[in-house]
């Protein structure tokens, strides 16, 4: 994650705060991430502050200096509308990012801070609130960045648990709407802008509508607009990223998608394979064959990577561990699945990942049959599928009442939109879950191909009977690279997967001996969200080899919640140690 952080103090009280807290917001940044190579600039009443951590990814900059102030960006944006040569990306950000109507030009993953030479002071998110971006807002600051722990100092109030997103995320696996872990801290929304001017005065707009990307309409999806679209993109990103990218293919229907994209954006990629499954190898190694008769993927600048997780590698640090790290940079707003892997700082020099993500808007997501199509429809709205899928039977009675209250803002949100049919389960998992989970958020080198808003509004224009026959993912896949028209696709099923993760052994339990047993021996916190019976029952079931990746998942939402708790309290005695320095 590359490290963006901005503050404008409005009160005479905040700006005689101002230096101790930002002092200390940028010791805590340090201790995260290292900001060695972070550019700032500082007043007596604003500030900014880059990491500058993607000059090893990019080949632009992050930090963009001229007359008219500082442009501040988590990570390079990408026009999603026009071709953005090298050499001219610099003058088109420079004049695209300053304006609402540029900025719902450009493809989402991304947040941005301003400073002008007049004192004004701005920060905004992409277009669906991808960007990890956070705030704080009293009538003393406005702080605004994506490191929580940093912006969470600038709170008018002691740092508290956010029990209802902690109750959420221990039901679901995410954290809710614009929740984060500490309760003074809130996420910035989709498009969300928040503007002071020179008189220290705030305003917030947003420059694009939910209406516009995920409101019900009758239309048929644009498939040659999105195929354009897309192979825009990939051009625009090709040209900007320092190597070339990593692009993971398997045997699915949406890495084919986004690899289709990449290949007909004309730009050099590593395909990578994950060879846990031999299927998903064969259907890949198919593809990329299919490529040769055209144009020889020497010339095309492609290459096919086959990689194999490391038992060895993934055991390098304890569950302690990485909860440590984790908890340093994230704050505890991660999907829980990370603890599966060791977690490091990022490397300074990286390369561009592009995966699937986000074509669940093309699948029948929560509704992946005929018939469990018919039981969504059957209900008196079918986000009501959603707890059904998620019951919390392993969870705490007193944690159910903040899902069900969750699921009900999903469904009144869906309802707004005028969704009344299974697509209001795809908004669901774009806008209410993928938004809050994705692991790219917490990456600069993370690129989501298909969080492109065109491919998005095609996807939302889908009937739930297009998506249970794959018509889009077909469709495109076709445009794209007619070759690949003829290759089958593959998908593990449960028994294969489980049986994978159990052969190689690389479940949590298996790469971090002793942390469950001493979850359940020396911690408590965690009981707040679930019977200490369920998770005994699960250190049965592994020692008798019959644990899977349901309990797996359990495990690791416990462990994050109970770590929070202490580092919220942590992060407060930072915060008080700062406001008594002064």
């Amino acid at each position: 994650m590359n490290v963006n952080f901005g503050v404008a103090a409005l009160s005479e009280k905040g700006k005689a705060l101002f230096s101790s807290l930002w002092s200390a917001a940028v010791e805590l940044g340090s201790s995260a991430y290292g900001l060695e190579k972070a550019v700032s600039v500082k007043t007596d009443s604003r500030g900014l502050l880059n990491a500058r951590a993607t000059e090893g990814t990019w080949s632009v900059p992050g930090w963009l200096e001229d007359e008219r102030g500082v442009l501040s960006l988590s990570q390079p944006p990408v026009s999603v509308t026009q071709s953005v040569t090298l050499g001219n990306w610099e003058a088109w950000a420079r004049e695209t990012l300053r304006s609402d109507q540029g900025r719902a030009t450009v493809q989402p993953g991304y947040f941005g801070l301003q400073l002008g030479t007049d004192g004004s002071f701005e920060a905004w998110n992409d277009t669906f609130g991808f960007g990890r971006s956070y705030v704080v807002r009293n009538e003393h600051f406005v702080a605004v960045g994506n490191h929580i722990g940093m912006v969470s100092l600038f709170s008018d109030r002691p740092l508290e648990v956010d029990m209802y997103g902690c109750d959420v995320l221990s039901q679901f696996g995410f954290w809710p709407e614009d929740v984060s872990p500490v309760r003074s801290v809130k996420r910035l929304g989709p498009a969300d802008v928040i503007t002071v001017g020179p008189d220290d005065q705030v305003h917030v707009h947003r420059y694009a509508s939910d209406e516009e990307f995920y409101g019900y309409r009758e239309a048929e999806p644009d498939v040659d607009a999105v195929a354009a679209s897309l192979a825009v993109l990939t051009g625009n990103a090709g040209e900007i990223a320092q190597q070339s990218p990593v692009v993971h293919l398997s045997g699915g229907q949406d890495s084919r998608v986004t690899a289709a994209a990449w290949v007909a954006g004309g730009k050099p990629a590593t395909i990578q394979t994950l060879g846990t499954l031999q299927g998903e190898v064969d259907i890949a190694e198919q593809l990329v064959a299919a490529l040769e008769p055209e144009r020889s993927l020497e010339d095309r600048g492609i290459t096919h990577n086959i990689t194999v997780p490391n038992r060895a590698s993934l055991s390098t640090f304890s569950i302690e561990d990485r909860l440590q790290q984790a908890m340093l940079m994230w704050d505890g707003d991660f999907a829980p699945g990370n603890l599966k892997a060791a977690i490091r700082r990022p490397p300074a020099r990286n390369r561009l990942t592009i995966g699937g993500a986000n074509g669940e808007v093309m699948h029948g997501i929560y509704y992946s049959t005929e018939s469990i199509l018919k039981i969504a429809r059957g209900l008196d709205h079918p986000v009501r599928r959603v707890g059904a899928a998620f019951p919390g039977r392993a969870n705490t009675e007193r944690s159910r009442p903040a899902a069900m209250e969750f699921l009900e803002h999903q469904i009144d949100f869906t309802r707004r939109l005028g969704q009344h049919d299974a697509t209001a389960l795809n908004v669901f998992q774009m806008h209410s879950k993928f938004r809050r989970w994705i692991n790219a958020q917490l990456s600069a080198g993370s690129f989501i191909l298909l969080l492109n808003p065109v491919f998005v509004r095609a996807g939302m224009d889908l009937t739930p009977e297009q998506r249970l026959g794959k018509v889009m993912q077909k469709a495109l896949s076709r445009a794209l690279v007619p070759q690949w028209e003829d290759v089958p696709y593959y998908k593990a099923n449960f028994e294969e997967s489980t049986t994978a993760s159990r052969t190689r052994g690389i479940r949590t339990w298996d790469t971090s001996p002793g942390s469950l047993e001493r979850l359940l021996e020396e911690r408590t916190a965690w009981q707040e969200w679930f019977p200490y019976d369920v998770i005994a029952d699960i250190l049965e079931k592994v020692r008798a080899g019959e644990a899977n990746g349901a309990h797996e998942s359990t495990l690791n939402k416990a462990y994050v919640l109970d770590a929070i708790p202490d580092h919220v309290g942590a992060l407060e005695q930072r915060r008080h140690s700062a406001l008594s320095r002064v």
